[in-house]
């Protein structure tokens, strides 16, 4: 018995350790050995990963097997090279004779600033080499035919291949271009041994804070952005962002973040940063056959923001000059204080909707959800009002319980609006803003929708500003007046939404972006 209690617990530990070594080899991310190698001023720095996980892989190989002429999986991987090779066949490389054979598993790029700021920055590739050999060969062959000239020179003990058009070396395991040796001269000391993005706790941090296993990574120092450009103000608050690309079974999605620190951030920043918490409640006044939205939490405050910044310079100085014309116009000629009665409006939650077209013009809404929303139905009445001082009629008709205002504007067209439970609804007709309360009442609205709601899931969270597109509704409505190839079309057709959404959490900004693939039909 004694002997068989060992065995048991002997078998069991051999089978937990097969069971956590399998899920490392399918789902483990690779290893970033170019961080290692950029300087440790790099400003921004975006890693791919050509071999992934096999976790990643394998929802990759779904994904696109579900687009026209890639659904046999036997041939996945030339299709996907026949892709490279078709996108590089206008530069003259042969992809996967010149190329292919020697890349290895990781493709990385990254910039500073240069002496005249962010405008100067100058990148630099660094990619992973299997076969050096086979690369210094490739790559030999490659100057040849394309007739450049390079001379060598050394520096640490590594030579650089130096042309006017751009230079090389070969650094450890890696092969990098750069426009000139200047900035090849800081990849070769870091991987000589001075500090490097990898050795900086920021960036550390930062991409610890990321998913592990993914495509591809990328990080941006805002800070030195800021001070580079100028836009330290703008920027206070935040230093760093960080975002992954992954393959999820139902699309890919860019996910990221940038710690927030809000003692460095100014009142209205603050302001903004509070109403990212929450998901907007408009998607739920958009009818069920919206095709694209946009929702813009606290964008009065942004407004305000970038027209204080403006007077910065001098080409601010004469947008502001122009923005107090139009106000004292809208004064005097409509009665309409547009600090008072218009930017009130837009002090909490913005959303625009669109459902289609109709001859010259989009249907739709403009969704609102002011703080006040009493004063906001007053401030309506008023430019409505202001309007009609300068020719616009102005009527009101029923859509069920609901009085719509319409207002006909002169050799213009028609404005319509109500205000229902605190939401002010705007449309280019009485029909507009009555599909949007039917939508809210019958509980059919974009909101409610399969499409939307399974295209935040794969988003995994829904909050703060965000964008909605139907992709393929949109080729739809516009494809008879767009020139693409059949192929192209037929992509765009299965690839099903796009979305956007930007939450905040207690000391960071977070972003995800979804690109979904709608299922192969049977």
């Amino acid at each position: 018995m004694h002997r068989l209690v060992i065995g048991t617990v002997s078998l069991l530990g051999v089978a937990a350790v097969a069971v956590v070594a399998g899920y490392l080899l399918l789902f483990s991310a690779a290893v970033d050995r170019a961080a290692a190698m950029a300087p440790s001023n790099t400003a921004f720095y975006v890693n791919v990963y050509l071999q992934p996980s096999t976790g990643q892989q394998m929802n990759l190989s779904e994904l696109i097997g579900r687009l026209p002429g890639f659904a046999d999986d036997a041939s996945l991987d030339e299709k996907v090279d026949q892709v490279v090779q078709n996108l590089l066949s206008g530069t003259g490389v042969d992809y996967r004779e010149q190329v292919k054979p020697w890349l290895g598993n990781q493709i990385a790029l990254a910039g500073w600033p240069g002496d005249d700021g962010v405008a100067e920055a100058q990148p630099v590739v660094i990619a992973e080499v299997k076969d050096p050999e086979a690369a210094r060969a490739a790559v030999a062959d490659l100057v040849a035919t394309g007739g450049g000239a390079f001379d060598a020179e050394t520096h640490e003990g590594v030579e650089i291949q130096v042309s006017t058009g751009g230079a090389y070396a070969f650094v450890g395991e890696m092969l990098v271009i750069g426009p000139d040796a200047a900035v090849i001269r800081p990849v070769i000391d870091a991987h000589g041994g001075a500090e490097s993005l990898a050795d900086r706790a920021d960036f550390r941090e930062t991409m610890d804070a990321l998913e592990p296993d993914h495509l591809a990574a990328m990080f941006l120092d805002l800070a030195a952005v800021g001070e580079a450009s100028g836009a330290s103000d703008q920027l206070a608050g935040v230093s760093t962002a960080g975002a992954v690309v992954v393959a999820e079974r139902d699309g890919l999605r860019l996910s990221g973040n940038a710690p927030y620190d809000r003692d460095q951030a100014d009142p209205s920043a603050q302001a903004g940063f509070a109403l990212g918490g929450e998901p907007s409640s408009l998607v739920d006044w958009m009818p069920g056959d919206t095709i694209a939205e946009v929702v813009v939490f606290g964008l009065r405050q942004t407004l305000e923001d970038a027209e204080a910044a403006l007077g910065s310079t001098p080409e601010g100085e004469e947008v502001g000059g122009m923005l107090d014309t139009v106000r004292t116009l809208a004064a005097f000629g409509l009665g309409i204080d547009l600090d008072d009665d218009v930017l009130p409006l837009f002090d909490r939650e913005v959303a625009l909707a669109i459902s289609g077209i109709d001859g010259d013009l989009p249907t739709g809404q403009l969704l609102l959800r002011p703080s006040d929303p009493e004063a906001a139905g007053t401030a309506l009445d008023r430019i409505a009002s202001g309007l009609g001082a300068i020719g616009a009629t102005r009527e009101t008709v029923s859509s069920g319980s609901i009085e719509v205002t319409v207002l006909s504007l002169p050799d213009t067209g028609e404005v319509a609006y109500t205000v229902v439970d605190g939401i002010v609804i705007l449309g280019l007709s009485a029909e507009d803003v009555a599909a949007a309360v039917e939508a809210h009442a019958e509980g059919s609205s974009l909101g409610a929708s399969d499409r939307y709601t399974r295209t935040f899931e794969v988003a995994g969270t829904r909050a703060g500003n965000e964008g909605f597109v139907d992709i393929g509704a949109v080729v739809d409505l516009f494809g008879d007046g767009v020139e693409l190839p059949d192929d192209a079309r037929d992509i765009l057709g299965q690839i099903g939404t796009f979305a956007f959404t930007a939450p905040s959490r207690d000391d960071s900004f977070e972003f995800h972006a979804v690109l979904t693939v709608d299922p192969s039909p049977e």
